[in-house]
């Protein structure tokens, strides 16, 4: 990620979403994926508020950062994994750095066989995005959501964070 000055970041008009709210808004994009009984298990909200980020600022952030450029892949050593932390640690330091009202509703999320990043924007949407690939693949179409992750009982989704 480039470092930006937050005057040309999109956060002219802060969208400030509470817990409840990004509880709400992940379990409407998740809740069908994993069973009601264990998703307070498999969900960590870890702060009091989030401020909402244009997907497309994410995407080009991540698009720019030099870390995550193919040739650094290394499978079980900096892979999808690691791709998803390095995504939302660059993205706290940032709003820490300017100074944000809250962190950034980016997140992250792990299957058995991959990790992904999430984010959430200003009309309260979630969009996924495939970190690792090269072409950094987005959705925020929820019917979509199975297929993207290639979720199934045999590839749950084992963790949510943000």
């Amino acid at each position: 990620m480039t470092r930006t000055n937050a005057a040309t970041a999109p956060f002219d008009v802060p969208y400030i979403l509470s817990n409840a709210k990004v509880q709400t808004i992940i379990s409407y994009y998740f809740g069908p994926l994993i069973p009601a009984a264990e998703f307070p298990f498999r969900v960590i909200l870890a702060d009091e508020a989030y401020l909402a980020v244009s997907p497309e600022w994410v995407r080009n952030c991540i698009l720019n950062d030099p870390v995550l450029v193919p040739q650094n892949y290394q499978n079980n050593v900096f892979d999808c994994d690691d791709y998803v932390q390095h995504v939302k640690t660059r993205m706290s330091l940032y709003a820490a750095a300017c100074r944000l009202a809250a962190p950034l509703a980016v997140g992250y999320l792990f299957t058995k066989v991959h990790a992904f990043s999430f984010c959430i924007n200003p009309a309260r949407e979630l969009f996924l995005i495939d970190t690792q690939s090269d072409a950094k693949a987005i959705t925020h179409d929820a019917t979509a959501f199975p297929a993207f992750l290639t979720w199934s009982p045999g590839n749950p989704i084992t963790h949510i964070y943000i």
